[in-house]
């Protein structure tokens, strides 16, 4: 190993980056709860990750850059769920991402970081300090996929025909509706917020002429905080009661609302 190369990991633009991500996952979200925040992870991560790999494999540069790319489509996109569930299933270190195409928008820094990685100046550094600030990376890597998932069982009355809350809830979010079937054969749904509360998940049932919204859980995404209580009361804030208003608009918190057909697996109020 190049003690040379893998001083890049003390240089300036690599701690400058590592300090934002960290900053931002353990602080700034939780203070803000914006989209901004939401990007800002994304950006600073996108830009020291591949420099990490870089600084240990300098011949494969180009080829860590690629892979950079592509696994982070891959991992923003729909078809990674499955391996995500599969790694939550066997893992004591729940990990979760919300699906947000505009997220892709990010990989523009790469090249940035490439540029970077060409000229930036390699001081021959103590070899504890590159050790130290590698291991710290890893936390920051790991620390801005976790995710905590707690079960919930809350019901919400409304005095609405479940057509009438389902045009409710497709006013609420920022981005469109996702589903092919947004009409009254949908009972499942994931509210998509843009916050440390990353996303949560209800039922809608009728039941005579009015409609029933159960709370099942709600994913935290940030690596501190997750009061349960404190969790309920934001959804509560930014869902619950915005369908309340006389006139729903969009929120500034629901980024967008997946919806699902009716899961027969799901027990139907009587």
């Amino acid at each position: 190993m190049n003690q040379r190369n893998t001083s890049l990991l003390l240089s300036p633009g690599f701690v400058l980056g590592l300090g934002l991500l960290l900053l931002n996952d353990f602080v700034l979200k939780q203070q803000f709860h914006n989209a901004f925040t939401g990007k800002l992870s994304d950006v600073a991560g996108l830009f020291i990750f591949p420099l990490f790999w870089t600084a240990f494999f300098p011949r494969l540069k180009s080829s860590i850059f690629i892979s950079t790319a592509l696994a982070f489509t891959f991992w923003k996109s729909s078809y990674s769920q499955g391996l995500i569930e599969t790694w939550n299933a066997f893992s004591m270190f729940p990990i979760g991402r919300t699906v947000d195409y505009t997220d892709l928008l990010s990989l523009s820094v790469l090249p940035l970081s490439a540029l970077y990685a060409r000229r930036a100046v390699f001081n021959v550094l103590p070899r504890s300090g590159v050790y130290a600030c590698a291991l710290i990376a890893i936390i920051a890597f790991t620390a801005t996929s976790y995710s905590k998932t707690t079960a919930y069982n809350n019901e919400y009355q409304f005095q609405n025909s479940k057509a009438e809350m389902l045009d409710r809830i497709s006013r609420l979010p920022l981005h469109d509706v996702h589903s092919s079937h947004w009409e009254t054969n949908n009972d499942t749904f994931e509210i998509n917020f843009d916050s440390c509360n990353d996303r949560a998940k209800i039922t809608l049932q009728e039941k005579n002429n009015q409609s029933i919204i159960t709370l099942r859980e709600i994913h935290f995404r940030c690596p501190s905080g997750g009061d349960s209580r404190a969790m309920l009361e934001f959804f509560e804030k930014e869902f619950i009661d915005k369908l309340k208003e006389e006139q729903v608009t969009r929120s500034s918190r629901v980024k967008s609302i997946w919806a699902w057909p009716v899961d027969k697996s799901t027990p139907q109020s009587p």
